[in-house]
């Protein structure tokens, strides 16, 4: 699908409804966070190291994932944390008419209604269409839901309704979060009601949920379609892929901590203003099939899991336990070990708990 018809298509029906219908694709600004959620994927936190990335390298991926027929935004990390180098991607992008569809945030910047009102009326000034906000117990344990009911009610304000992508609860619900997030006891419930995607910080929770014999690990629904087999193929299906992303170190993933490729591989100088693709390198990895990256992709698509475990034993003496949560947690301590072994494939280390 061609940019002008992604375009239509928010405006028709919003950016919520395009984004569940075709997808995203984003820039991770960087891996830092103002918070550090307990089921954050991506295992971003405060104390991560400062890497974001180049304000004209984030206009020409830009321009990348624009030719991938998807909503398109930045997110991190907390992108919002550097606001002033933000706003200069939003002013480039839209000189180059390149600018992303919405931002994503945990709410953490909206300490005032005139810091919102300021940031939200920029974004929109630069052709930015709507915005992401998120709240749940796990980000409610540092954001305070005031931040998250403010920035939701003056983003639809700014942006409308259908083009917020924020949880409707209402009020009394986000402060509820806040006290799930106080209450262990609660938050263990909440967990197993509510099981996160167990790589990066998240695969901490394992201790608040039930093990199953490798065999019998339960069918998830990781993004957007459940599995329905041992194999992970459909998280790296071309047409299925809710994500595809590059982070500040160039890497292009569309699943947490497993490389598919550089993004800046084949990029040849254009000017002193940034760089270009000859050709789109993010393009033809979607085109060819993510699931075609690599040896790790290969197993998962093939064998799930437990080929990859397999794998890791036959070749580096993994011990492949007996039980596991899910396919994600096997998944995530089989990429663990073998990270040290192909670090060009398993990663970056923020993901895996070290950096």
């Amino acid at each position: 699908m061609r940019r002008d018809e992604v375009d239509r298509l928010i405006a028709e029906n919003g950016m919520v409804a395009a984004g569940g219908q075709l997808g995203v694709a984003a820039i991770l600004f960087t891996y830092r966070c103002s918070i550090a959620c307990r089921h954050c994927c991506f295992g971003c936190a405060g104390e991560r190291p400062p890497v974001r990335m180049p304000v004209a390298k984030c206009v020409d991926y830009l321009a990348d994932l624009h030719e991938l027929g998807r909503v398109i935004h930045i997110a991190g990390g907390e992108a919002m944390l550097y606001w002033d180098e933000l706003k200069e991607v939003l002013t480039a992008s839209a000189a180059r008419g390149v600018q992303p569809h919405f931002i994503e945030s945990n709410a953490s910047f909206a300490t005032s209604d005139a810091v919102v009102r300021e940031r939200l009326s920029s974004m929109r000034d630069c052709g930015l269409v709507g915005i992401l906000l998120s709240t749940d117990p796990y980000h409610q344990a540092f954001v305070p839901p005031e931040s998250f009911i403010r920035a939701r009610a003056i983003s639809r304000e700014v942006f409308g309704e259908r083009n917020v992508w924020a949880s409707n609860c209402p009020d009394e619900q986000v402060h509820e979060h806040a006290a799930i997030a106080r209450d262990e006891a609660r938050l263990r419930d909440y967990v197993r009601a509510h099981p996160p995607t167990l790589v990066g910080a998240a695969h901490r929770f394992c201790e608040f949920l039930p093990t199953y014999p490798l065999a019998e690990l339960p069918i998830t629904r990781v993004w957007r379609f459940p599995h329905t087999g041992r194999d992970c193929a459909i998280e790296f299906d071309r047409e299925k892929i809710w994500e595809v992303h590059i982070d500040p170190y160039d890497n292009m993933q569309t699943n947490c901590g497993i490389i598919l490729g550089n993004a800046s591989s084949a990029r040849v100088p254009r000017s002193s203003s940034g760089l270009s693709v000859a050709p789109n390198v993010v393009a033809e990895m979607v085109a060819a099939g993510p699931g075609n990256a690599n040896f790790v992709t290969r197993l998962v698509c093939e064998g799930g899991p437990l080929a990859l475990a397999e794998f890791a034993r036959d070749r580096h003496g993994f011990a492949i336990p007996e039980r596991a949560c899910s396919k994600c947690d096997l998944c995530y301590t089989v990429r663990t070990f073998l990270r040290p072994f192909y670090p060009d494939i398993l990663g970056p280390g923020e993901v895996y708990g070290g950096f």
